[in-house]
């Protein structure tokens, strides 16, 4: 009996130190991930690296505060159980497995489901914040007539593509004229899922339908997928004739 006792004692008390451990180890990937967002001091770079890299930081830090209240929650709740001591332990295996089961859901409901909205207002507010000139004025952002006279014809070409168009934020210091612009890949973010409602619809595959010509236009087909309900959706989209081009 003593022997069953000090193996719980002493599984429990690792358990507490396991979930400290873990919860220290939550604020620490998301402290360095915030740290490597504020070094970065140009805010198309700052956009690119939290579209590219923050998922994985959220994921990785969700996980391991997940582990972590799974570890102190078995170590709160197994002792009050009224059952003897040797069987504690494997109640106390139990537990871990049915908590990683249930956190497991909630991981794929965070990140899949709640996780791209707040990306798409933080990405929209770096996207926003106004811009410095090399001679420190505050630069500002041209609307889409006014900086579409600034962009190259490459520039305009993508543009106005059908397939896997850019989108162009020309920013414009009134002072001296120093522009700057930032391409931004609309296909890569996002949508708002017409059947479970959450942003995580996306294009999947596009596909040109018929080609256009000189005289008639053609016709692109792009495949949308949900990554939470599996939900799929074709949207046809108009490519202008050549000649209009």
């Amino acid at each position: 009996m003593e022997n069953s006792v000090s193996l719980f004692a002493t599984i429990d008390h690792y358990l507490f130190i396991g979930s400290y451990c873990f919860f220290g180890l939550t604020v620490l990937i998301l402290l360095f991930h915030e740290f490597k967002v504020m070094s970065i001091s140009d805010q198309k770079e700052k956009y690119d690296y939290v579209n590219l890299h923050e998922i994985k930081y959220f994921r990785l830090g969700v996980i391991t505060l997940l582990i972590g209240i799974g570890f102190f929650l078995v170590a709160e709740v197994t002792p009050t159980l009224p059952v003897s001591d040797s069987n504690k332990t494997f109640i106390s295996i139990f537990f871990l497995i049915v908590l990683g089961t249930i956190f497991y859901v909630t991981l794929t409901s965070v990140v899949g489901i709640i996780y791209p909205r707040l990306l798409e207002r933080r990405l929209k507010r770096i996207r926003n914040k106004p811009r410095k000139s090399s001679a420190g004025n505050v630069m500002r952002k041209l609307s889409d007539e006014e900086g579409s006279v600034h962009l190259e014809a490459d520039q305009l070409s993508m543009h106005k593509s059908e397939i896997h168009s850019a989108e162009y934020d020309v920013w414009l210091d009134d002072k001296t004229g120093e522009k700057k612009i930032d391409k931004y890949m609309a296909y890569q973010h996002a949508e708002k899922c017409g059947e479970c409602g959450y942003y995580t619809m996306k294009i999947d595959v596009e596909e040109i339908e018929k080609q256009p010509t000189q005289l008639e236009d053609g016709l692109l087909l792009e495949h949308y997928k949900c990554s939470y309900c599996k939900h799929r959706e074709a949207r046809e989209v108009v490519i202008s004739a050549l000649g209009k081009n």
